[in-house]
C-alpha cells in the first residue's frame, strides 16, 4: 500500500504561513484604528474649541448689555412695591373686602381690635336710652352726615348706585356702615320705647325694624368676621357661652373711615 500522509516538513511549513497571514492581517487593522481615533480625537477639540468660542462671545455679549436686564428687573420691583396704588380710585382699582366697588372710597389701613362691653349705649334702664348723654353717645360714632357723600364726578367711577332724589342737581349717596349704624339705633330706640315709654315709639315701625333687620342679616353676613371667641366673661349666673369679649379682631381703622365721610359729606346735618 501507498503511505498519502504528507510528510511532518510540510505540515509545519505550511502552518507557519498561515500565522504569518493573520499577524499581518491584524497590524493592518490595528493601524487602520490608530488613524480613526486619531481623526475622531481631533474633531472632537475641534468642536469643544467652536463651543468654548461661542459661549465666550454669548458671555461677553451679556455682560455688554446686562445693564439693560438690571433696569427691567428694577421696574418690576418697583411695579410690584406699588401694588394695586396707582389704581386706588376710579375705573381701575383694589376691590377691598367690605370696601367700595366703585372706586370712589380709598383703601384703609387696618388695626387690631378688641371687642369690650359699653352698656351705655343701650342702657338697661331703659329710659335713658333718651337721655342727651345716650343720644350723643351714638351722634358721636358718625360723621357729620351720617355717610350720605357727594361725588362731584361720577363720570370717573363704575357701578355707581342711583342717587337720591332728596339732592336735586348733585349727586348724592349713601355709605353702607352709617347706614347700618342708623338702623341699629333704630332698633334700640324701639326696644326701649317698647319696653319703658310706648309713646315713644317711632311711627315707622314696624316696617322700618322689618327693613332693619333684613338689612343687618345681610351686612354682618357680607362681612364676615371670623374672629375667634372663648368663654363669657359678663353674662349672669347659670348662663354658659360666649360673649365674645376676649376676641381680637381685624377691623378697618375706624378714624380713617370716619374722616373719609366726613370729609366728602354732602351736608352738615347731625343724626342717625
Amino acid at each position: 500500500m501507498k503511505d498519502h500522509r504528507r510528510p511532518k516538513e510540510e505540515y509545519r511549513t505550511l502552518t507557519t504561513v498561515h500565522e504569518e497571514d493573520d499577524s499581518s492581517s491584524t497590524d493592518v487593522d490595528l493601524e487602520a484604528l490608530d488613524l480613526n481615533e486619531k481623526d475622531y480625537m481631533h474633531e472632537a477639540a475641534a468642536t469643544r474649541a467652536g463651543q468654548n468660542q461661542g459661549k465666550g462671545r454669548f458671555l461677553a455679549v451679556l455682560k455688554e448689555y446686562w445693564w439693560l436686564v438690571d433696569g427691567f428687573l428694577l421696574v418690576v420691583i418697583i411695579m410690584l412695591l406699588l401694588g394695586n396704588g396707582w389704581g386706588s380710585h376710579g375705573k381701575d382699582h383694589f376691590f377691598e373686602g367690605a370696601g367700595d366697588l366703585t372706586g370712589f372710597a380709598p383703601e384703609f389701613s387696618q388695626k387690631i381690635t378688641k371687642f369690650a362691653p359699653d352698656p351705655s349705649f343701650v342702657p338697661e334702664n331703659t329710659s335713658e336710652f333718651f337721655s342727651d348723654e345716650t343720644r350723643q353717645k351714638w351722634l358721636d360714632l358718625v360723621p357729620k352726615g351720617l355717610g350720605y357723600l357727594q361725588i362731584k364726578s361720577p363720570q370717573d367711577y363704575d357701578n355707581l348706585p342711583a342717587k337720591l332724589n332728596s339732592y336735586p342737581g348733585q349727586f348724592v349717596v349713601t355709605s353702607s356702615m352709617t347706614h347700618q349704624l342708623h338702623c341699629l339705633y333704630a332698633i334700640a330706640e324701639a326696644y326701649s320705647a317698647l319696653t319703658s315709654d310706648v309713646s315713644r315709639v317711632p311711627k315707622e315701625t314696624p316696617w322700618h325694624l322689618n327693613h332693619c333687620f333684613d338689612y343687618l342679616r345681610q351686612g354682618i353676613m357680607c362681612c364676615g368676621d371670623v374672629a375667634l371667641e372663648g368663654e363669657q366673661t359678663s353674662f349672669p349666673e347659670g348662663f354658659d357661652g360666649s360673649d365674645g369679649w376676649d376676641a381680637k379682631h381685624v377691623c378697618k381703622n375706624y378714624e380713617e373711615v370716619y374722616d373719609y365721610l366726613e370729609k366728602n359729606r354732602a351736608d352738615d346735618k347731625s343724626w342717625i
